[in-house]
C-alpha cells in the first residue's frame, strides 16, 4: 500500500495533528536545535555556560511529571495552547541582543539567551504533557501504526530539509546577525503552530487519575523493582556516554577542526540522513535479536567512535577524511540506542505501576541528558584541548563498561510493541522518550499481566 493510500485512511484530525507536528519540528530546531550550540559561541559564551544552556532542556523534562495533572484538569488543548504562546514569547528576547550588546556589552547576550532557553524549556516542558494524550485521543488504535510509519517519514525528510536550510542560512555570511534570522524563523513557525491548534478536534479535559503525592509513592515503590533499577542505570550511563560526545564533538568542531557554522549544519543533516536509511533498512533486521545483546553491541561499536576523536587531530590530513564518516556512524549508534531502550522498558515496566516506573524513566533520562553538558562545559572551559580529550575519554570508557553490563543483562523481549523504530523518533530524543512513557500509559492492549 502506497503511502498516499496510507495518508487518506488516517482520521482527518491525526493528519491535522502530522502538519502541526511539522510545523512545530521547524520551530524546534531553528531554536534549541544544534544551532543552539553554534550561537552561544558565536555570541563569545564560554564552553561551560554553553554546557549549562543545552542542559535546561532535558533536566526541564522532569517537570512533565508536575504537568500530567494540568492536562487532566484543563485538557490538552488548553494547557499547549497556553504554554505555546508562552514558551515563544519567551525566547523572544534573543531578538532583542543586538540592541543589548550596543547598550551593556557583549556578556549581556549570554545573560539573555540563557534566561530565554530556561523560560523556554520550562514552559515547554509544563505544555508538553498534552501532546500525546492528545494523540492517543484522536487517533484510532488500529491506525496507531499507520500513523507512526508516516510521521516517521515526514519527520525524517523534514528534518534533513529544515537542518540543510539552516546550513544555508548560515552561510549568508560570517557575522552573528545570520543566527537572528534562524531564530525569527523559529518563533514565527512556533507561533503559526499555534493558530494551527484549533484545527485540531478533541484536546478536552480528562478524569483525575494519578495525584501528584501518589506519583512519589508509586516511584518509590517501583524503585524497589532490582531488575527495572539496575536497567534504569544502564540506560542513564549509556545516555550520559552519548551525551558527553555530542556536546564535546560539536564544540570540537568549531573551536578546535575550525569548521565553519553552516559546515557544522550540513555535517548534522548528513547524520540525520545516514540515521533515515539505517532505520528503514538497519533496525528493522536487528529487533530480530534481543534488546540487550543489540545494545551491548551498539555499545561496544560506540566506545570505538568515541576514542576515535583523539585522532581527529587539529590539521591533519586524515581529519577531513575520517571526520564525517565518524559522525555519522555515532549518531546512526546513538539513535539504535534509543530505540531498544525504549523497547528494553516498555518490556520491563510493570501492569500495576506504569506511573511509578514511567516516571523513572523520566527522571532517569533527564539526569542522564541534562547533567553532562554542564560538566562537559565545565571540563572544556577549563582545559580547553585537553578537556576535549578527555570528554571523548569518558565518553569512551563508559561506552565500553556499559557494554559489557548489557551483555550480561537479560531482558525478556515482548510483542508490546512491534517495529519499535517507527515509534521512537532518534532525531527527536527527549520527545522519543516522552513518547514511550504515554504509550505505556495509555496502552492496555495486548498487555501480560504480571503473575
Amino acid at each position: 500500500m502506497s503511502i498516499a493510500q496510507d495518508l487518506r485512511d488516517l482520521p482527518p484530525s491525526a493528519r491535522h495533528f502530522l502538519l502541526f507536528s511539522g510545523i512545530n519540528l521547524i520551530s524546534w530546531q531553528c531554536v534549541v536545535g544544534q544551532v543552539l550550540v553554534l550561537f552561544g559561541r558565536a555570541i563569545g559564551m564560554p564552553p561551560s555556560w554553553v554546557g549549562t544552556l543545552l542542559s535546561f532542556v532535558p533536566l526541564s523534562m522532569m517537570l512533565v511529571i508536575f504537568s500530567i495533572p494540568l492536562v487532566e484538569t484543563y485538557g490538552s488543548r488548553k494547557l499547549m495552547t497556553v504554554t505555546w504562546v508562552g514558551r515563544n514569547l519567551m525566547i523572544a528576547p534573543v531578538l532583542s541582543i543586538p540592541l543589548a550588546i550596543k547598550y551593556w556589552g557583549s556578556e549581556s547576550s549570554w545573560y539573555i539567551l540563557l534566561a530565554a532557553t530556561l523560560c523556554f524549556a520550562v514552559v515547554r516542558a509544563i505544555g508538553v504533557g498534552g501532546w500525546f494524550p492528545w494523540l492517543h485521543e484522536i487517533v484510532p488504535q488500529d491506525r496507531m501504526g499507520t500513523y507512526f510509519s508516516i510521521e516517521m517519514l515526514w519527520m525524517q525528510m523534514l528534518n534533513i530539509l529544515v537542518t540543510f536550510g539552516i546550513a544555508l542560512i548560515l552561510r549568508m555570511g560570517d557575522n552573528v546577525n545570520r543566527f537572528y534570522w534562524v531564530y525569527l524563523i523559529g518563533i514565527m513557525t512556533g507561533l503559526f503552530s499555534v493558530l494551527y491548534i484549533k484545527r485540531i478536534p478533541g484536546g478536552s479535559g480528562m478524569a483525575a487519575s494519578v495525584t501528584t503525592h501518589a506519583k512519589f509513592s508509586v516511584i518509590v515503590y517501583a524503585l524497589k523493582d532490582r531488575k527495572y533499577r539496575f536497567f534504569m542505570a544502564l540506560v542513564i550511563i549509556s545516555l550520559s556516554a552519548i551525551m558527553w560526545l555530542n556536546v564535546a564533538s560539536i564544540l570540537y568542531l568549531r573551536d578546535i577542526l575550525e569548521f565553519s557554522d553552516s559546515r557544522i549544519m550540513v555535517f548534522m543533516a548528513t547524520t540525520a540522513v545516514g540515521i533515515a536509511f539505517s532505520i528503514r533498512f538497519g533496525f528493522k533486521y536487528a529487533e530480530r535479536f534481543r534488546s540487550n545483546v543489540v545494545m551491548a553491541a551498539l555499545m561496544g561499536t560506540f566506545s570505538l567512535v568515541a576514542a576515535s576523536w583523539l585522532g581527529l587531530l587539529p590539521h591533519a590530513d586524515w581529519t577531513r577524511l575520517f571526520v564525517v564518516p565518524i559522525i555519522i556512524l555515532g549518531g546512526i549508534l546513538s539513535a539504535g540506542l534509543l530505540i531498544f531502550a525504549s523497547k528494553g522498558m516498555m518490556s520491563l515496566v510493570r501492569e500495576q505501576n506504569r506511573t511509578g516506573y514511567t516516571s523513572m524513566w523520566i527522571i532517569g533520562t533527564s539526569i542522564s541528558n541534562g547533567f553532562p553538558p554542564i560538566l562537559a562545559g565545565w571540563l572544556i572551559g577549563v582545559h580547553h584541548l585537553q578537556g576535549y580529550r578527555i570528554c571523548f575519554l569518558i565518553s569512551s570508557f563508559c561506552a565500553l563498561t556499559v557494554s559489557l553490563l548489557w551483555s550480561r543483562f537479560h531482558i525478556e523481549d515482548t510483542d508490546l510493541v512491534p517495529d519499535m523504530h517507527l515509534i521512537v523518533k532518534p532525531m527527536q530524543p527527549l520527545r522519543s522518550l516522552q513518547r514511550v512513557v504515554w504509550m505505556i500509559l495509555h496502552n492496555r492492549k495486548n498487555r501480560k499481566p504480571d503473575q
